[in-house]
């Protein structure tokens, strides 16, 4: 393969943590998980390493969600990112 990558890490335009749990806990094709090494798709927040009072949306990275792209049908996984997307506004 080249030129392509099922790793990708996406910033969302997120002013409070909850914002980005609740895109997070809205998706329904991605499971909250750091192994990179099965064949679904996974998702997995930066500010979920962190202390409560730790987050700063001003910090690019706490606002940050690595996701995996597994082998599930592609448009169903756009569907879902779009959904858990539109419940943060």
């Amino acid at each position: 393969m080249t030129g392509a990558a099922g790793l990708l890490t996406i910033q969302l335009k997120a002013s409070r943590r909850e914002q980005v749990e609740t895109f997070c806990n809205g998706l329904e094709r991605f499971l909250m998980a750091v192994s990179w090494g099965g064949h679904e798709s996974l998702a997995f927040p930066a500010c979920a390493a962190m202390a409560e009072g730790e987050f700063d949306p001003a910090v690019e990275k706490h606002r940050m969600v690595r996701l995996y792209i597994g082998l599930e049908d592609p448009a169903v996984l756009m569907e879902d990112l779009a959904k858990a997307l539109q419940s943060i506004g």
